[in-house]
């Protein structure tokens, strides 16, 4: 009887293997099933298997212990801590997680406030503002996808550094004062709109971060949003207590 199954070569295995590791399928510190099993699943040889986790092993994704298995690496979680000043960033945490932070433009154009944006923003729907994404890196690996709506005067006079520079160190540097920010967290999956800038399948979980910065006045003047990857960012705020004047 012909096998119908599909002859593998060791670069569809490290593919596949590769896509169920950076999805979180095989989770960090978890074991890979053994080589025999490997074999079975893509009808290849050993020496195919072999290959393919070689492969895998030179790119940093996965360790061999002698007798135990081949295992996912595990990865250092970036700290992202919310306390006091905003002035600490992604990319400070990064580094200190032991990664090369940068950032890549994905887009920046003046568009219509929808109703949702024109409310948070406090302007009339339908009002000219500026968006701006970006994403976050970690040596090589997305991380974090950020996107801002600005007002047109901010817009203006952030532009020629927004797509190098994180955005709290920046407005530091341009002397724009943060009066109030107010942060919302949520779990989420990842959008199909989204997917191919991380690498990973839709439906894979990741942190939603949606802040407003404002004047002492209450006055938006900047929404952002930030999508991190849920496996990769531990988030931490610290609240201080106001404790009443005598």
């Amino acid at each position: 009887m012909r096998n119908t199954r599909r002859s593998f070569l060791y670069h569809d295995v490290a593919n596949e293997l590769r896509t169920r590791i950076t999805s979180g399928v095989y989770a960090p510190g978890s074991r890979l099933p053994s080589l025999s099993e490997l074999m079975e699943e893509f009808s290849v040889s050993a020496i195919t298997v072999r290959r393919a986790l070689t492969e895998l092993t030179y790119e940093g994704l996965i360790r061999g212990h002698q007798g135990l298995g081949v295992f996912v690496k595990d990865k250092p979680r970036i700290h992202r801590v919310l306390a006091g000043s905003p002035e600490h960033t992604i990319g400070d945490e990064i580094t200190r997680a032991g990664f090369e932070p940068r950032l890549m433009e994905i887009g920046y154009a003046e568009v219509e406030a929808d109703e949702t944006i024109a409310a948070r923003l406090k302007v009339p729907r339908g009002s000219r503002i500026f968006a701006h994404t970006k994403l976050t890196f970690a040596d090589d690996e997305p991380v974090a996808l950020h996107v801002l709506h600005l007002r047109p005067r901010l817009a203006k006079q952030l532009r020629n550094d927004l797509a190098t520079q994180f955005i709290f160190v920046l407005l530091k540097t341009r002397k724009v004062p943060i009066d109030i920010l107010h942060c919302t967290f949520c779990a989420t999956t990842l959008g199909e709109e989204h997917a191919d800038l991380f690498g990973l399948p839709a439906g894979a979980p990741v942190l939603r971060v949606e802040y407003t910065m404002a004047t002492r006045t209450g006055t938006p003047m900047m929404l952002g949003t930030t999508i991190a990857r849920a496996e990769r960012f531990t988030y931490e705020v610290e609240l201080q207590q106001r404790r009443p004047r005598r």
